[in-house]
C-alpha cells in the first residue's frame, strides 16, 4: 500500500480511498490494485463530464455529494463515526488490515479537516478543505486537475 497524508483532503471519499484500493483486491483479477488504477478510478470519478479534466466545480461537487452521503442523519454535519464509516466509500471487499490503515488514515484527515476542534465536520469546514485541496492539486494553477497531478498529489 502507498503512504497517504492527511495534510491534503481531497474530497472525503478520494485520497485515503486511493490508499485502501491500492491494497484491495481487483475485482476480476483478484489481485492489488496498483495506485496508477486507484488514481485512475478517483481521477474518472470526478472528471464527471469526462474531458480529461477536474474542474473546481466537478471537484466541488462531488466532495459535497460525499460529504451528503457521509451526513447520515442529516444535520448538516459529520461526526467521526460517520466520517470513519466505510460503508459510504463503496470499497467493497477489504482485509481487516487494510481497513485498520485506512481508519488511522480517516482518523488523521478528520482530526485535521475538524478545524474548531469541535468533534463535527461542518459543511464549511468541508468545504474550505476542499478548495484548499484544489488549489493545492491544481500545480499549474490552471484552474484544473490533471491525471498527472492528481497521481503527484497521491505521492
Amino acid at each position: 500500500m502507498f503512504k497517504m497524508s492527511a495534510r491534503a483532503p481531497v474530497g472525503f471519499a478520494c485520497m485515503a480511498t486511493l490508499a485502501v484500493l491500492a491494497a484491495a483486491p481487483a475485482a476480476q483479477a483478484q489481485e492489488k490494485m496498483t495506485k496508477e488504477q486507484a488514481v485512475q478510478l478517483v481521477f474518472n470519478r470526478f472528471d464527471t463530464n469526462k474531458d480529461g479534466n477536474i474542474t473546481s466545480a466537478e471537484f466541488m461537487k462531488v466532495g459535497e455529494q460525499d460529504f451528503q452521503a457521509f451526513d447520515a442523519n442529516k444535520d448538516g454535519n459529520l461526526t467521526k463515526e460517520e466520517f470513519l464509516d466505510p460503508k459510504p466509500r463503496h470499497l467493497g471487499k477489504v482485509s481487516d488490515a487494510d481497513l485498520a490503515q485506512a481508519k488511522k488514515v480517516w482518523t488523521q484527515q478528520f482530526d485535521h479537516l475538524d478545524t474548531d476542534k469541535n468533534g463535527l465536520l461542518s459543511d464549511a469546514e468541508h468545504q474550505k478543505a476542499g478548495k484548499l485541496s484544489f488549489a493545492r492539486m491544481d500545480t499549474n494553477k490552471d484552474n484544473e486537475i490533471t491525471l498527472s497531478e492528481l497521481s503527484a498529489a497521491a505521492n
